[in-house]
């Protein structure tokens, strides 16, 4: 999986997808002026998350299958900043919850192989998305809302 910003990110966007990059134990690069075309190549058919922007703050996540097409949108406000990265692993967090989204998350991003980790999880709980390290939560985003798109529909 990789995750990349928004053509022109705050510092608070560059930092939440070093955060994200760590939690999932994926790689982050900094998108600078590549077109779509040019994200959509360097991910190789693996998952893309773009972070994009509201105002000047991290404020939505759109993801993209391995075939590079957007399927889910989420828009959100970033509720407790992240303070420390996690320790980084080979191990995919789990993700669970009671939100609809979790079977939809699950088979996005987690690939056949992917060996889950037993100390990180990504909890999705009513309008909520808490990143977790044991007991410990790393940070959580508010979600204002999502939609999940036909194979058909623009991502925008």
């Amino acid at each position: 999986m990789l995750i990349t910003s928004s053509r022109k990110p705050s510092a608070g966007t560059r930092t939440l997808c070093k955060h994200l990059a760590s939690f999932f134990g994926c790689e982050y690069f900094n998108r600078g002026k590549m077109n779509m075309g040019e994200v959509l190549s360097l991910s190789h058919n693996i998952p893309l998350i773009i972070v994009g922007e509201y105002h000047g703050n991290a404020g939505s996540l759109a993801f993209y299958d391995n075939e590079g097409f957007c399927t889910l949108s989420i828009y959100f406000s970033v509720i407790e900043d992240p303070s420390f990265y996690p320790k980084r692993s080979d191990s995919f967090p789990l993700i669970e919850g009671d939100n609809e989204l979790v079977p939809l998350i699950n088979n996005l991003l987690i690939q056949k192989d992917s060996k889950l980790s037993s100390s990180l999880s990504l909890v999705i709980s009513g309008n909520h998305i808490h990143f977790k390290e044991g007991d410990k939560e790393l940070f959580s985003l508010r979600m204002k809302s999502y939609k999940v798109y036909e194979v058909d529909e623009s991502c925008s």
